[in-house]
């Protein structure tokens, strides 16, 4: 851990702010049906996968299909995911008193995601603890994603603040390399979408948050006001 002041955070969206597991896994289920692919997709035992992204799900259901195929299934997973986007989403527990902690002590954040923007954005809209995020970037608008720095660094900009003082918090080793990358601060959110096989310990990040209550603490140890 290092004594760096924060200036700001940025947050992932999936598995960090905000819990979209159910609606995700019910709509590769929808998929699965329309194929006649038998599966037994628990939501409690498939949520872990979530951060593996779009491409990881199809891939687990339809047992690795070829190139041209898998892309087809992507699409058609997201197109049955944006029907029923917002169907159970929701913050994780903790997240909308983390929210203002940090808009009353006038620490500005946002929101960074790999999710695409014609998902992400309705998906933000929707919860109204997120209407004071000072920017929203998502992977398809900046043309790369996570890991690259580029999205991080596309936000520190807009925000017009310091790489260096900007604390990222994420569930996925995308996350925490992305801000490696953009020479920022890393955190592990603990309650994400967090595999068995995933070794948190090895991806270098700076701290591992259990609960939002830890990131209050964090913020207030910083001193950032």
């Amino acid at each position: 851990m290092t004594d760096t002041q924060f200036s700001a955070v940025l947050f992932d969206l999936d598995g960090t702010l905000v819990d979209t597991a159910i609606d995700m896994i019910h709509a590769l289920a929808t998929l699965a049906d329309k194929h006649q692919i038998e599966h037994n997709l628990n939501v409690s035992e498939f949520r872990q996968y979530i951060s593996k992204g779009a491409v990881a799900l199809v891939k687990s259901v339809f047992n690795d299909p070829p190139a041209e195929l898998l892309e087809s299934l992507r699409k058609e997973y997201l197109e049955i995911y944006q029907q029923q986007l917002n169907t159970h989403s929701k913050l994780f527990d903790g997240i909308a008193e983390m929210i203002k902690h940090l808009d009353q002590n006038r620490i500005p954040w946002g929101i960074v995601t790999n999710k695409p923007s014609w998902l992400a954005k309705p998906v933000v809209a929707a919860i109204n603890e997120l209407k004071t995020t000072k920017v929203l970037i998502c992977a398809d608008e900046v043309g790369v994603a996570k890991p690259d720095p580029k999205p991080l660094l596309l936000a520190a900009e807009k925000m017009n603040i310091n790489p260096a003082t900007t604390l990222y918090l994420g569930d996925a080793q995308s996350d925490i390399d992305g801000a490696h990358n953009a020479g920022m601060q890393s955190a592990v959110a603990m309650w994400g979408y967090l595999a068995p096989e995933d070794r948190v310990e090895e991806w270098g990040a700076g701290y591992q948050i259990h609960c939002t209550s830890d990131l209050d603490r964090l913020i207030k140890h910083k001193n950032l006001s």
